[in-house]
């Protein structure tokens, strides 16, 4: 008999992540991954759906966040409140941090694919500590951590062994219904105790079950993406869910 987690989790797995989707849509390799660290730079304290339609509306303005002139503060601001965010609470920084990716950019060429491609994960890990707002307070740096996993999305990394899988909302919520969740772990902790999850959950391929908890009682407008996935009534975690509907 399928295990219904398994399922479910294979039936996320064909879904595209929202951020990585917004820079799938930019013009070429570079710019691509040029926004995709840009959404990973951003995440924080905001849900995936706020997040992928405020890059939707930057793209709108910007072709490429390395692109010269920089962007200014107003249009940023003007992006921020056009998408309802003024409470966001990485909004004062998120001009600098555009600008930080931006410059972070163009000090390799405007050539991340080729950065990539020549620099370990560790490597990468390390370097991106430059840019504003990328993890230098949190010495696991889980922005970082996002963005070398979906970078399998676009492109191979030099050798290296890839860092843990980082933790996500999805992942903690799934935690807490299970009454697993312990939140006087320090980051560390917490981050091995979400690796440990996502091996439970999906031994075969752990990455699957990584990707998948992004989507759990993720919020949606009225609702929550892992609806898109299938409805609550049939939804093979109903029971694992205290959101469901």
């Amino acid at each position: 008999m399928t295990n219904p987690v398994s399922e479910w989790i294979l039936k996320a797995s064909q879904f595209a992540e929202p951020i990585v989707e917004v820079a799938g849509r930019a013009e070429d390799l570079p710019a691509k991954i040029n926004w995709l660290l840009l959404g990973c730079a951003l995440q924080q304290g905001i849900s995936l759906a706020e997040l992928q339609i405020f890059l939707t509306e930057l793209q709108k303005k910007i072709g490429d966040v390395a692109g010269l002139p920089a962007p200014s503060e107003n249009l940023i601001l003007s992006a921020i409140s056009k998408c309802g965010l003024k409470e966001w609470s990485l909004a004062p920084q998120a001009a600098g941090i555009v600008y930080s990716v931006g410059r972070f950019t163009r000090n390799r060429k405007n050539r991340l694919d080729l950065w990539v491609q020549s620099h370990s994960p560790s490597d990468i890990w390390r370097e991106c500590g430059e840019i504003f707002y990328m993890g230098k307070s949190n010495p696991l740096r889980p922005k970082v951590l996002v963005f070398l996993h979906r970078l399998a999305s676009f492109s191979h990394m030099g050798a290296g062994e890839l860092p843990p899988f980082p933790n996500s909302a999805g992942a903690k919520r799934w935690l807490i219904q299970a009454n697993i969740y312990d939140p006087d772990e320090n980051p560390k902790e917490k981050l091995k105790t979400a690796n440990s999850l996502y091996r439970e959950l999906y031994p075969k391929n752990p990455r699957l079950a990584w990707h998948a908890l992004q989507f759990f009682a993720e919020p949606l407008g009225d609702g929550y993406f892992c609806q898109k996935i299938s409805p609550c009534k049939q939804c093979l975690v109903s029971g694992h869910c205290r959101w469901w509907r």
